[in-house]
């Protein structure tokens, strides 16, 4: 009993993953953006966009190459990061202030333009382990039941 369940939560384990975006500042006016699933498997191919938070516009975009991370010169205005792995997988995070700063004008236009999707409908193992164990549970308390009936039955037959 206690093989299955843990066979269980670690085969269905391996089903699930979640994207991941890192933002590291290099401190020479460039940044390195990164991304790989919570699974360790890399993220490449994921598209990366660099959007203005004033204007809206696509100031970068490039899909990640095989090492799944790429340098970025910062732009001059407040921005966004956004990484596209996909259906459901849209990671946002905010830009790093180049190392002279955004103008004060700049700050105040600006607005969230990709809005973050990680829509999962994947089940992660804690849900799966709960589930598995309930549905054993309920198959034995049937189980129990009908042999405590059967039991009751058969002694009533007798008396």
């Amino acid at each position: 009993m206690k093989k299955l369940i843990l066979m269980l939560s670690l085969s269905f384990g391996l089903y699930s993953h979640e994207l991941m975006l890192f933002v590291e500042d290099n401190k020479d006016n460039t940044i390195t953006v990164a991304g790989e699933f919570d699974t360790g498997d890399d993220a490449a191919g994921a598209l990366v966009r660099i959007e203005s938070l004033v204007t809206g516009n696509v100031l970068f975009q490039q899909r990640l190459p095989k090492e799944s991370e790429i340098i970025v010169d910062i732009p001059k205005e407040p921005y966004q990061v956004v990484l596209d792995g996909g259906s459901g997988h849209t990671l946002v995070k905010e830009g790093i202030a180049p190392i002279e700063g955004y103008s004060e004008e700049l700050k105040a236009q600006s607005k969230q333009v990709t809005v973050p999707q990680n829509v999962s409908h994947e089940w992660s193992s804690v849900t799966i382990v709960f589930f598995s164990i309930c549905i054993i549970l309920f198959l034995m308390t049937i189980y129990f039941s009908n042999k405590n009936t059967n039991r009751i039955l058969q002694q009533l037959k007798e008396s």
